[in-house]
């Protein structure tokens, strides 16, 4: 039951965050919202000449933020603003290639299902730090078990990601 409830909590929050992009892509101008891309994340802009840094880099950056907060034991809530702020960005991000003329294919094959696995997978590392009821006091268990799969998952998606920005794309 309670499983079931976390699903749905965290597709609203994906929803809402990537609809919440789109509107903020609407409120920007243009050049506004290429400098805000190139800010966050400039592959969106151009995918030429894309280093490995410039793929791990933003995945390793998020990924830590959404660690940092999960891991400490007051701020734990604000690991899942950091996810809704990179499913706003995933909007912003989707709305900008879809208007653009020639990038439905990058669209379809790179940005949309890629960036969709990392914020699930940002969701995913949410749950890797949590608390258990030990007797009447609660324990903060550290679940290294999911932490080295969602390890193994990011690092298969970022090469998973440098394959298709190399070989499908370009």
């Amino acid at each position: 039951m309670f499983r079931s409830i976390y699903f749905i909590q965290y597709a609203f929050l994906l929803a809402i965050g990537f609809v919440s992009g789109v509107i903020c892509f609407q409120a920007f101008s243009l050049d506004k919202s290429m400098n805000l891309i190139k800010l966050v994340d400039p592959r969106v802009l151009e995918l030429t000449d894309v280093t490995i840094w410039q793929t791990a880099l933003p995945i390793l950056i998020w990924a830590l933020f959404v660690l940092f907060f999960t891991t400490h034991p007051y701020l734990h809530f604000f690991a899942k603003l950091v996810v809704a702020i990179k499913a706003t960005f995933f909007g912003f991000g989707s709305v900008f290639l879809l208007t653009q003329q020639e990038s439905i294919l990058v669209y379809s094959v790179w940005w949309f299902p890629f960036q969709l696995i990392y914020c699930i997978l940002l969701l995913a590392l949410c749950s890797v730090f949590g608390t258990r009821k030990v007797g009447t006091n609660r324990k903060f268990v550290f679940n290294k078990k999911l932490f080295f799969t969602l390890v193994m998952a990011f690092t298969m998606m970022g090469l998973g990601e440098m394959f298709v920005i190399s070989y499908i794309i370009n």
